[in-house]
């Protein structure tokens, strides 16, 4: 997925959670002290602040950022390169006696990390990046990578991967450092100190990066730290954290075993000397806090939270919440799936008085949203009671009615904690519980027809819904069966699940072939980031490629989803079609759900399947063209601009120099042929890569030749005019045709003559002509090479895809190789 295709759907998701009144909401206090505050009018308690302790309204806290800001101003505006007001020294010293190590007070933690990786991290090292690592470790990542430094990701929900990763590069690098999060911001999840620890084993080049502003404050000695309070500090590591947070000041902190590091990071690491310092009202806030962290209160308010800890894990348990992790940590996670069911119980949870976060895609994987619970010390026990008696009063309500058990939930986060990762253990959550139906579940008295060849259904009715427009007609369709078999190589290896939703009468109001295919992830990344990783592929033939689930086949393009939307259930019609969807992506074990080559305005449509937790990803224009014209000399004279009539009165008179013929099964030499056209396909298709997919097999065409469904047209350039002296063909097109509508689908060039004798031109005229002989009404030009087929007069249609993958870790792997592009 493109940087644009990803803001695009995070926009659209979150625009929808803010519809909902769950995200970019104000409080509508003058005073906000504590849990209390008020949304839209209503009075709630709050269970979102990352203040755990609830130091931000301590007297000690408030009176020393008066104090700091009556004494040094609103700000001290010096890069601290050149010189710093003395709360900074002060506050290190003071964080210096809490860790027991170097500190070095940072602006932020995101500029800690920038800083840190800046200076310790260079074309002879290398990172490697948990894949759910907080998103501003990703970012100093990203900035070391234009460094030289190399930067590998190992996935979340296969981290014990890392010591295998860890293990090569270290062979190959001065330093290789892993990074991970010491509490995961969302899941509230603890970092896997055996795993770690087996890392540090590998190596004295291998050192460990710790992100714990999650961790800070609530545990350790003075505050130190979740992460510290569970694992020393070994020289080899560097801990980033938070003064915010828990901490209830701001900036954030970097650890070091040793002062030599700590100063070359203060010395050389960009921020620190051309970014602004953290502002004197907070630095005073900051050593007053840190003071709270030296005495007996900390201990005092860390205890507090424990009994809030672990009074809602019980009560969570005992109202049978699917909880991810019943740990110590203030974070606690309610496995909810999808977005819409997140979003429905924290709506349902706000009437009843208490505020709730919901965790979503991309901070978590789409399917594995939740409700995030933050606990504090300023919460008390009957806090905890209220907001669990508001989930357990709602939350299996809601899954009843969406059609989730708990065996779901188990399944979609089977390996979402990795706390007890290393030396062999398993690393599970808590198995959900069964909870009996309320009896509410919505009831969809629709039929569901499946099917796994087109020979099971009726082809006349098929052909009215879907054989028209998409190349999917029922005898296309055999043709697909015939070629991409149980028995082919992988990419070749394709399975088919047809489904047709019908009313109580039996008419179809929704209808799609699936296609679970092998499919290469960067299929409509831009061409730059393809050819990057097609060299890596020549090594690696299926690197970064996944088995999807798909609406179409592989052979096809177009709206390959039949809906009756005249018929007022299309929506629960479409809600069981995808369900259907998820359970053969479930099935064959494919790693996301594609609902492609959509219209791409339709804002109905996107509303319905934004609610089963799809992202909308916006496509590549498709072509097409209405044959309306009379001749040859109408087409042309029909075209929008002059410089398209230009170019294509080239083409009219080339025309004489060219000869178009059908490649029949009674052709002689008929396999010699197909291979022929076949190797001009591979001319085609390995330069083109903005539409990336597997080769086509050999055999297809002459399936294609053989079959009532499409058409395989020849194009031969005169041996007077310079073609091939043996008459052999210099351009083909492959053609479905149905209903009216003709679709060259794919075709091959002999490159030899693009140039000189406009081949690729010709090919497009000879194809409008073609379908306007045969009384076609419409022609499919299809995706890209846009300008050429806007000279002949197409029209662009919008097209969209809404995707639905397991979880996001491919997704940044690609974003990872389009950085290294943009890097050059």
């Amino acid at each position: 997925m493109e940087v644009s295709q990803f803001i695009a759907s995070v926009e659209a998701l979150h625009a929808d959670a803010r519809r909902r009144g769950l995200f970019f909401q104000y409080c509508e206090d003058e005073s906000v002290r504590g849990r209390h505050l008020h949304i839209n009018g209503a009075p709630l308690i709050s269970f979102a602040s990352c203040s755990y302790l609830g130091l931000e309204t301590h007297p000690a806290l408030v009176g020393a950022a008066i104090d700091a800001v009556r004494r040094y101003g609103t700000q001290f505006s010096v890069s601290r390169g050149y010189l710093s007001i003395p709360l900074y020294a002060t506050l290190e010293e003071k964080l210096g006696e809490i860790f027991g190590a170097h500190a070095l007070v940072t602006s932020s933690t995101t500029l800690g990390h920038q800083a840190a990786f800046d200076a310790l991290m260079t074309e002879k090292d290398a990172i490697v990046l948990d894949h759910q690592v907080h998103a501003s470790v990703h970012r100093a990542a990203t900035l070391a990578r234009a460094s030289g430094t190399k930067v590998e990701m190992v996935h979340h929900e296969d981290l014990g991967r890392v010591v295998e990763v860890v293990q090569k590069l270290r062979r190959e690098r001065r330093t290789v450092w892993f990074a991970t999060d010491g509490v995961t911001s969302m899941y509230g999840d603890v970092a896997p100190i055996a795993l770690l620890q087996e890392l540090l084993d590998l190596g004295d080049n291998v050192r460990l990066y710790i992100d714990d502003a999650h961790g800070m404050s609530w545990a350790g000695e003075h505050g130190r730290g979740s992460f510290l309070s569970r694992m020393a500090l070994d020289p080899r590591m560097v801990i980033a954290t938070s003064l915010n947070k828990a901490f209830s000041a701001g900036g954030g902190a970097l650890v070091f075993p040793q002062r030599e590091e700590r100063e070359r990071v203060r010395m050389c690491g960009g921020p620190m000397t051309f970014s602004g310092p953290v502002q004197p009202p907070m630095l005073g806030a900051a050593v007053a806090s840190a003071d709270v962290h030296l005495s007996r209160e900390i201990t005092d308010r860390q205890d507090k939270l424990a009994s809030i800890i672990a009074h809602a894990n019980a009560r969570l348990l005992e109202a049978g919440l699917p909880l991810l992790t019943a740990n110590e940590t203030p974070i606690k996670f309610i496995r909810c799936g999808l977005p819409r069911v997140s979003n429905e119980v924290a709506q349902r949870v706000a009437a009843a008085g208490v505020y709730v976060n919901v965790s979503m895609y991309p901070s978590v994987p789409m399917r594995r949203s939740g409700i995030r619970v933050s606990l504090t010390a300023a919460h008390t026990r009957a806090d905890v009671d209220r907001a669990v008696d508001a989930l357990a009063g709602c939350f299996h309500e809601v899954l009843d009615q969406e059609g989730i058990d708990a065996e779901e939930l188990d399944r979609l986060f089977e390996k979402s904690v990795v706390a007890d990762l290393g030396k062999g253990r398993p690393s599970r959550p808590p198995r959900a519980r069964r909870t009996p139906a309320s009896g509410q579940r919505l009831k969809l008295d629709l039929e569901v027809q499946r099917a796994s060849t087109i020979e099971s259904l009726d082809a006349e009715e098929w052909d009215e819904m879907l054989g028209r427009a998409g190349c999917t007609s029922a005898a296309s369709l055999r043709d697909v069966e015939a070629v991409f078999r149980a028995d082919r190589e992988p990419e070749h290896r394709w399975r088919f699940d047809y489904v047709v939703v019908r009313d109580v009468g039996g008419k179809p109001l929704a209808a799609t072939v699936f296609t679970t295919l092998l499919q290469k992830d960067d299929m409509y990344m831009r061409a730059a980031v393809s050819e990057r990783l097609e060299a890596r592929r020549e090594a690696d033939p299926y690197y970064l490629t996944s088995l999807i689930t798909m609406t179409g086949t592989g052979l096809s393009e177009g709206d390959h989803l039949y809906l009756d939307r005249a018929s007022p259930r299309w929506k629960e019609a479409l809600r069981v079609l995808l369900a259907e969807g998820a359970r053969v992506q479930r099935d064959a074990n494919a790693t996301a759900l594609v609902i492609r080559d959509l219209i791409g305005e339709d804002p109905e449509l996107e509303e319905a399947m934004l609610r089963e937790g799809f992202a909308m990803v916006p496509g590549l224009d498709s072509h097409v063209v209405d044959v309306d014209w009379a001749d040859d000399d109408d087409l042309v004279r029909r075209l929008p601009a002059s410089r398209y009539r230009r170019a294509s009165k080239q083409s009219l008179q080339r025309k004489a120099m060219y000869e178009v013929r059908e490649l029949t099964p009674e052709a002689p030499g008929l396999d010699f042929a197909c291979a022929r056209l076949h190797r001009l396909y591979l001319e085609i298709a390995e330069r083109k890569v903005r539409l990336n997919t597997f080769y086509l097999p050999p055999d297809l065409v002459k399936q294609l030749v053989h079959s009532e469904a499409w058409e395989v047209m020849t194009l031969h350039l005169d041996a007077a005019e310079g073609g091939p002296s043996d008459g052999s063909p210099v351009a083909f097109w492959a053609a479905h045709r149905s209903g009216g509508h003709y679709a060259p689908l794919f075709g091959g060039l002999d490159y030899r003559y693009v140039g000189s004798h406009g081949s690729y031109k010709q090919l497009l005229f000879q194809v409008l002509r073609r379908a306007r002989a045969l009384g076609m009404e419409r022609v499919h030009l299809g995706m890209d090479a846009d300008l050429e087929k806007r000279r002949w007069g197409s029209r662009p249609r919008t097209t969209c895809m809404y995707v639905q993958a397991d979880d996001s870790y491919r997704a940044s792997l690609l974003r990872e190789a389009a950085a290294e592009v943009g890097l050059g």
